[in-house]
């Protein structure tokens, strides 16, 4: 019987899982799919970044950027992940006149970064829009290969012990007063546990405590658009990119390809659980680009997805508790496409509380109290 059970093989499922592995605890996973099939997955990399994240979550990405070299030297130096620094780019008078509080609100966080313009700004990238007049930089922000990153978490799991089941989904949960103790599969079979409950499904969690808890948590999925172009020489991007009032990013990738996005949606087919990417997005998402790089005009893209569901909240913050009224059950969704970054911390924050009945005073902004659930 495992100690601990954590239902998704996203990042966040198995850096939870490895975490306990750690510890010593038996653990295992369960994933409706195959691991990092969900938001975990897709082309492209992921953005490890502080610069323009809510306050809330600043501190938790000061602690990330120690974590994050850690954990590539732990998983064997593979290069998932890799500090290009973040420009968030501005180009309108407001965006520029609020520049300086940006930068003091997040160095009041602990992260060094600062307001670039004119020659400095054209060093860190060449190649932008003459309506660029600046760029608020973090040197230390990156980008990683998030498909890879979490396979290879897995791995070192299952090193560890963890048993991850795949292509198994939920049915319902048993409990016993006020603790779960097993979990049912859709095929009938009956999984019993001693220890905690982690529900880390993303996009599955929402439906999850919904009907086994009653819990109506205020998020929703959303299918987002990333494309990559075929190779382009006419400029290089060193520097992940991101833009205060467009709707796009930017990230290099191998070969002198670009990755496109910046929460462009596409259509989800519910009966299919498929995405497709929409024409219309992908012109405007183009467009926001070439407007940040001129140069782009005529790029060749080589590919599209929309086909990996991203939990959504709705303040644009995560949600991280207990279950209301159950004493072993942990939720942890509404990622809002930037949870990424801070999932190596989170992880073992959320596994101390666990284990030692401590709430971390830094997870305490994303609880549902919040939304007056307690």
């Amino acid at each position: 019987m495992p100690d601990d059970m954590v239902i998704g093989a996203g990042a966040y499922g198995m850096l939870v899982a490895l975490e306990l592995a750690r510890l010593g605890r038996q653990v295992q996973v369960l994933e409706a799919g195959s691991v990092a099939c969900g938001a975990s997955g897709g082309p492209g990399r992921r953005g490890v970044r502080a610069n323009g994240r809510d306050l809330r979550e600043l501190p938790l990405m000061r602690q990330a950027y120690r974590r994050w070299p850690v954990l590539e030297e732990e998983l064997g130096g593979q290069g998932f992940y890799q500090r290009t620094g973040h420009l968030l780019l501005l180009e309108r008078d407001d965006d520029l006149a609020s520049a300086d509080a940006r930068v003091q609100m997040q160095r009041s966080q602990g992260i060094d970064c600062r307001l670039v313009a004119g020659a400095e700004l054209a060093e860190i990238q060449t190649g932008l829009s003459q309506d660029i007049k600046a760029g608020i930089y973090c040197a230390k922000d990156g980008v990683c290969d998030h498909g890879g990153f979490t396979r290879a978490v897995a791995d070192r799991a299952r090193k560890l012990g963890v048993v991850v089941q795949e292509d198994t989904e939920i049915s319902h949960f048993e409990t016993h007063g006020d603790s779960v103790t097993a979990v049912i599969t859709a095929k009938g079979e009956s999984i019993a546990f001693s220890g905690n409950l982690f529900v880390l499904a993303n996009s599955g969690a929402h439906d999850l405590v919904k009907t086994a808890f009653n819990l109506q948590l205020p998020v929703w999925n959303a299918c987002l658009q990333v494309m990559i172009t075929e190779p382009f020489g006419r400029i290089h991007v060193d520097t992940l990119l991101g833009h205060v009032h467009r709707m796009v990013s930017i990230k290099a990738e191998p070969d002198n390809r670009l990755m496109i996005s910046g929460g462009w949606h596409g259509a989800w087919d519910v009966t299919g659980q498929r995405g497709s990417v929409l024409p219309s997005a992908v012109e405007g998402n183009l467009a926001q680009a070439i407007a940040v790089f001129p140069e782009l005009q005529g790029v060749e893209v080589a590919k599209t997805d929309a086909d990996h569901l991203e939990a959504m909240s709705v303040d644009d913050i995560p949600i991280i508790d207990r279950v209301p009224g159950i004493a072993n059950g942990y939720v942890a969704t509404g990622w809002s496409g930037h949870g990424w970054a801070i999932a190596p911390v989170v992880a073992t924050l959320i596994v101390k509380w666990a284990l030692s009945g401590e709430r971390s005073e830094l997870l305490a902004p994303f609880t549902l109290k919040r939304f007056g659930i307690n």
